[in-house]
């Protein structure tokens, strides 16, 4: 089992989101063994922004260029002409994780959104996604109508604020967290960062070992 693991709080609706998903994934060509860990959080409860704000337009245009900046392909004019809500689909992550198909979904629904620019906010949506990959889409339906898996999606969300995240996506390794769609360079810095201080700790803790004597001998330099 890797000792890397990455935890990513994120939302389906938001676009940075997306972005920090694709460039998450990016890391596994350095990083192989590393184990990337999705937990919920819901951005807009109350529902999203007014789709004709010139907030929304605004906010297509940034994305436009973050999307080219990345290099990444995404149907940005969701923004203003899908409005969809998220909590049906982040309840179906966690029906996903317990069937072991948590990254299928999760590629699947911001794929669907995103790309193919689908109202993730729709049941039968979601259903003919769970089905695509190999999931129960009855169970799946039944499931999602009767909130049986909102519990943990609340839990999430409330574990996200007692950690002291307020925005997505939010990148946490080890004691470190970042906020927002990160490079690819910058996910690596932050790995990297915190390896280096846990080897030199390892290196530490070997060197307090030596010199010292316990009930089963003494401990000399090499």
């Amino acid at each position: 089992m890797s000792n890397r693991k990455l935890i990513v709080y994120s939302d389906f609706i938001c676009p940075f989101c997306y972005i920090g998903k694709v460039n998450a994934e990016r890391l596994s060509n350095k990083y192989p063994d590393l184990e990337i860990e999705w937990r919920e959080f819901e951005l807009h409860p109350e529902g999203q922004p007014d789709p004709n704000s010139s907030y929304m337009q605004q906010a297509q245009e940034s994305l436009n260029r973050l999307a080219q900046k990345y290099d990444i392909q995404m149907k940005t004019d969701v923004l203003t002409t899908v409005t969809s809500e998220s909590r049906k689909a982040l309840m179906g992550l966690e029906f996903a994780k317990e069937y072991g198909k948590t990254n299928e979904y999760h590629e699947a629904v911001f794929k669907a959104y995103w790309v193919d620019g689908q109202d993730i906010g729709d049941l039968d949506v979601l259903v003919n996604i769970a089905s695509t990959i190999g999931l129960d889409g009855e169970k799946f339906r039944t499931a999602i109508k009767q909130e049986v898996y909102l519990p943990q999606v609340l839990r999430s969300i409330e574990d996200a604020r007692q950690l002291g995240v307020t925005g997505v996506p939010t990148f946490i390794y080890g004691e470190y967290m970042s906020v927002g769609a990160q490079p690819v360079s910058m996910l690596e810095r932050l790995i990297d960062t915190v390896d280096n201080e846990k080897n030199q700790r390892n290196e530490k803790d070997k060197v307090s070992e030596v010199n010292a004597c316990g009930p089963e001998g003494c401990n000399f330099p090499s």
